[in-house]
C-alpha cells in the first residue's frame, strides 16, 4: 500500500510538471529563440514577449562572428514610425536597450544585423510584440508560484485517489480548496495589483484582481466536495475535476 501511495504522489508531481511545462512552451508569451548561421558561424538570440519592472528592456544577441554590426528598431503600437539605436558589442555579445513603458503598454521590435554588405533581420518573419508589466516583489512571486503548484498537485492527487478506492479524497479535496482559497483571496490580488501597476496609481476594478480560471477551479472543487460528502457513489468525480483543473490551468491561465 505504501508503494502505491508513493507512486500516486510521484504521478501527481509529474503530471503537473508536464502540463505546466507544455503550457509554458506553447503559450503566447513564450520567448522567440533561434540560431542562424553567418558564414558557418552561429548567431543566437532570445527575444522576450513580456518584461517586468521599470528598467529598460535589454536585447541580447550572442555571436561567433567578428565585426558584426546591427541596429535595434522599436515602435509603440500606436506609432507609425520606428525608433532605432545602434547595438553595442562586448565579448561577442550585441546588446541594445528599449526604454520601459507603463504596465500593460505594448510595442513591436526587431533587429537588423549587417555583415559584409549583407543584411539579416531578426526574427525573420515579423517583429516581436513586447508587453510591459509592473515589478512584482520576489516574496509575492514565490508565494504565487508555490501556492499554485501546491494546489495543482493536491488537485491531481485528489483525483488519483480514485485508484486507491477514494479513501482520502475528502481530505485531499479540502486541502485543495484551502490552498486555492488562499491563492485567490490573499495572493492573487496583490500579485495582479503589482503586475498591472495599480500600486500608488489607481484603484483597480474588482474584476482585475482575480483570475477567472482560478475562480472556476475553486468553484469546481467546492461543488465536487459537496457531492462526494453527500454520496459515496461519486468516487470518480474528483478524478474528473482534477482533469478539468489541469486543462483549465494549461489552456486558460
Amino acid at each position: 500500500m505504501k508503494k502505491e501511495i508513493i507512486i500516486l504522489w510521484l504521478a501527481s508531481f509529474i503530471i503537473v510538471f508536464l502540463a505546466l511545462y507544455i503550457s509554458n512552451i506553447t503559450g503566447k508569451d513564450y520567448p522567440i529563440t533561434a540560431t542562424i548561421g553567418i558564414e558557418g558561424k552561429k548567431v543566437s538570440y532570445r527575444f522576450e514577449k513580456t518584461h517586468y519592472g521599470k528598467d529598460d528592456y535589454i536585447v541580447l544577441i550572442r555571436t561567433d562572428v567578428n565585426d558584426l554590426d546591427g541596429h535595434l528598431f522599436w515602435k509603440d503600437k500606436n506609432d507609425t514610425s520606428w525608433q532605432s539605436s545602434k547595438l553595442s558589442i562586448s565579448d561577442l555579445v550585441l546588446s541594445g536597450n528599449i526604454p520601459a513603458l507603463k504596465p500593460e503598454k505594448k510595442l513591436d521590435y526587431f533587429v537588423e544585423l549587417f555583415y559584409k554588405d549583407k543584411k539579416y533581420i531578426l526574427p525573420q518573419n515579423k517583429p516581436v510584440s513586447l508587453t510591459f508589466f509592473g515589478k512584482i516583489p520576489a516574496a509575492i512571486n514565490v508565494l504565487e508560484f508555490v501556492l499554485l503548484y501546491m494546489g495543482l498537485i493536491l488537485a491531481v492527487r485528489t483525483g488519483l485517489e480514485f485508484f486507491n478506492d477514494g479513501q482520502k479524497s475528502k481530505k485531499f479535496g479540502v486541502l485543495t480548496v484551502i490552498i486555492f482559497l488562499t491563492l485567490i483571496a490573499l495572493i492573487n490580488p496583490l500579485y495582479l495589483t503589482y503586475k498591472f501597476g495599480f500600486i500608488n496609481s489607481s484603484i483597480p476594478p474588482i474584476s482585475r484582481l482575480f483570475l477567472s480560471s482560478d475562480l472556476i477551479i475553486f468553484a469546481l472543487w467546492i461543488t465536487t466536495l459537496i457531492a462526494i460528502f453527500r454520496s459515496s457513489k461519486l468516487k470518480y468525480l474528483p478524478l474528473l475535476t482534477a482533469i478539468l483543473t489541469i486543462l483549465i490551468t494549461a489552456l486558460f491561465r
